[in-house]
């Protein structure tokens, strides 16, 4: 059965974005539905569609709805598979960082909002903001950064950390070499590069989100 992914705008949505690559990544075929971000209407359609939160993304297939990108991912693990390392030590350190970034970076999304085709914005970077930052070069330069991917093969972890790189090149924030080799190879990946892509040709613009100027 065919799954429908809602998403909001390619250009502004780091949680869709993980979702669409995971998908797009395991080729699990899906149609999918983009909702306009941050109108009167956005978290009813949202929910109208299946989304209990009013938040997107939201994976649809039949009549399971689930509106969360991590247990987006476990769904799909436990469907199609490959999601995580095999290893089991390697699989539980890939689910940490997935869930560290999910409910954290808090500062790091204030300041500096997914805003995927602008460049040369700045941003207010205040010690939580650098704490955030030095969190993402400890990751991103550690033992598992030594081949191009932090497990061996392009996986989960690799993907919640796509939208941080296209945010560092969107601030343009300096990093030390071993991270810049990762964050650079992420944003070259086919299908990062790929919703990047279909972000610039959106013709959207969400003002608050319009930061840095």
């Amino acid at each position: 059965m065919s799954c429908i992914l809602l998403i909001g705008s390619k250009n502004y949505s780091s949680w869709s974005m993980r979702a669409w690559l995971l998908l797009r990544h395991l080729a699990v075929p899906f149609q999918e539905r983009t909702v306009p971000l941050y109108t009167a209407t956005s978290r009813e359609e949202v929910r109208a569609l299946g989304g209990e939160t009013g938040l997107v993304p939201v994976l649809k297939q039949g009549e399971l709805a689930i509106w969360d990108t991590l247990a987006i991912f476990e769904y799909l693990h436990e469907t199609h598979g490959g999601v995580w390392p095999a290893d089991p030590a390697a699989r539980a350190r890939a689910r940490s960082l997935c869930g560290e970034v999910h409910s954290s970076f808090n500062a790091l999304r204030a300041a500096m909002p997914v805003n995927t085709r602008a460049r040369n914005r700045a941003a207010k970077r205040d010690a939580a903001v650098e704490a955030d930052i030095s969190r993402t070069i400890q990751v991103w330069s550690g033992p598992g950064a030594k081949g191009t991917w932090l497990f061996g093969d392009f996986g989960a972890a690799d993907i919640v950390f796509a939208p941080i790189a296209t945010r560092f090149q969107t601030y343009g924030v300096a990093l030390p070499p071993a991270a810049a080799r990762y964050g650079e190879a992420l944003l070259s990946h086919p299908l990062v590069s790929e919703w990047l892509a279909l972000g610039a040709a959106e013709k959207d613009r969400i003002a608050v989100l319009e930061i840095g100027r």
